[in-house]
């Protein structure tokens, strides 16, 4: 009976890498049935790190594929390479395919090992290193809960400080984890782009979001498809 069984998990298997209807449970954005374990998955003499099936080896590669607009899968949440952010300069999303440590950038490798087993070989970073596809158990697909922006201070954590800085001459960051002001002089809630208490505009998408009542980094700012003009509607 045993023996059956263990038959009956390896036809499984094999149904779900190379047959063309199986289906795994997981499968990328919900088991929606459309894309199959093949479509980005190859099990022999694949080119990419974790079986994928990019020319490159990338898993940005894979990702864009199907998000960038005319890509393989029709997706509404598109990206391009040129969104990739240049701070200062250009772009409007989070850049991957760069290193994860960034001294200029304030970024570090991350400690968190789930972080860290998702960066590329070359310790690049790639979408998959902050979404994962298979699990929407962190909305939007993330791997680390980020509600308190514990994901972005993992790369970024030189900036977590609630500390009111004063200035020195330096480059420093702005207070994060630090309780939004109340009294004379300070505006809680914080003014819209129009001088009035937000959302007066009706774009949500350029409100400053307090977490319990305090500043985190996605209170400024965002993480695609966000430029700097607060008049915009940003994001998806």
């Amino acid at each position: 009976m045993m023996r059956s069984k263990r038959l009956i998990l390896v036809v499984g298997l094999g149904a779900v890498l190379l047959g063309g209807t199986a289906r795994a449970l997981d499968d990328p954005h919900g088991a929606t049935g459309a894309i199959s374990c093949e479509q980005c998955h190859i099990a022999h003499n694949t080119l990419g790190e974790v079986l994928i099936d990019a020319t490159d080896g990338l898993v940005a590669t894979l990702c864009l594929s199907c998000h960038t607009p005319g890509g393989w899968v029709g997706m509404s949440k598109v990206l391009s390479a040129a969104e990739i952010a240049v701070p200062g300069s250009q772009g409007t999303s989070h850049a991957w395919g760069v290193p994860a440590l960034s001294p200029a950038l304030g970024a570090e490798a991350p400690q968190s090992a789930i972080l860290l087993d998702h960066l590329a070989g070359d310790g690049t970073i790639t979408c998959a290193t902050c979404h994962d596809p298979h699990s929407n158990s962190i909305p939007p697909f993330l791997r680390l809960d980020n509600s308190t922006n514990a994901l972005c201070l993992d790369c970024h954590r030189q900036r977590n400080t609630a500390s009111v800085r004063t200035y020195t001459g330096n480059d420093l960051s702005h207070p994060v984890g630090q309780a939004l002001a109340v009294g004379a002089g300070y505006h809680n809630p914080p003014l819209d782009v129009d001088g009035n208490p937000q959302p007066s505009d009706g774009n949500l998408t350029n409100d400053l979001v307090l977490v319990g009542g305090a500043v985190q980094c996605t209170t400024c700012h965002g993480v695609h498809k966000t430029d700097s003009d607060s008049g915009t509607v940003d994001g998806f």
